[in-house]
């Protein structure tokens, strides 16, 4: 063959196939999900957040955020990105994601760290109900304490549980403390819309009027429980 006809032929191929590689590519929002399922996972097969599946097994609500404190000392700002999904309160099914912003100047101290993945657990309806139509601010629009952590603690435990939010936080690096008061947690609809094609409500999303079948591996994940 040659060596003209070659170039072109290799030219043709890579024209053909370069878009659909482009399109292959998973977005933001999908990586964002992937971890939330990683995340999902840790929790469930570290033997000193065993309380967490209690927790789950009857929350309304779950938000899972990967990564969520980055770098040295910090304190105030943003903090990142996650995902809320609901339960359905008749089939017990969970919702496809709804992306959220987390924020606030009292979420904690990481002194030395790397990261900070956290499972926040909504444990009444109007807590989701809120979050869902203004935001979410713990301590003030809903009750909020740190989960308990311990390889000692069942998960067959029977759990009073006093508070509307529980926060369970998974580290990388030395940690400093944990306190949740002050943070907040509100949608985030330009997230939303790219997952999902179009502008969408966060209410919408987890009556299932919209859906995103990539999402099937998080809300397995958390079925596990």
């Amino acid at each position: 063959m040659k060596l003209p006809a070659l170039f072109a032929r290799t030219f043709l191929v890579l024209a053909l196939t370069m878009p659909f590689a482009l399109r292959a590519q998973p977005s933001e929002q999908q990586r964002l999900v992937d971890r939330a399922k990683v995340v999902v996972d840790d929790f469930r097969g570290d033997p000193n957040f065993r309380a967490v599946t209690v927790y789950v097994q009857n929350a309304y609500g779950v938000v899972v955020a990967p990564n969520l404190v980055e770098g040295g000392f910090i304190i105030g700002g943003k903090y990142g990105v996650g995902v809320l999904l609901a339960r359905d309160v008749e089939t017990g099914e969970w919702s496809d994601p709804v992306f959220v912003t987390l924020a606030g100047a009292t979420i904690g101290l990481q002194i030395g760290g790397k990261a900070s993945d956290m499972l926040i657990t909504i444990m009444n309806e109007s807590a989701v109900n809120k979050l869902l139509d203004q935001g979410l601010k713990l301590g003030a629009d809903a009750s909020a304490a740190v989960g308990p952590v311990g390889g000692s603690i069942g998960t067959g435990t029977t759990t009073n549980f006093g508070e509307d939010v529980y926060v369970f936080s998974r580290n990388v690096g030395l940690f400093a403390g944990l306190t949740v008061e002050g943070m907040g947690i509100i949608p985030k609809n330009d997230w939303n819309e790219a997952y999902y094609g179009r502008p969408v409500s966060p209410e919408a999303i987890i009556a299932g009027e919209v859906s995103n079948p990539a999402a099937a591996p998080l809300r397995e994940a958390l079925s596990a429980f």
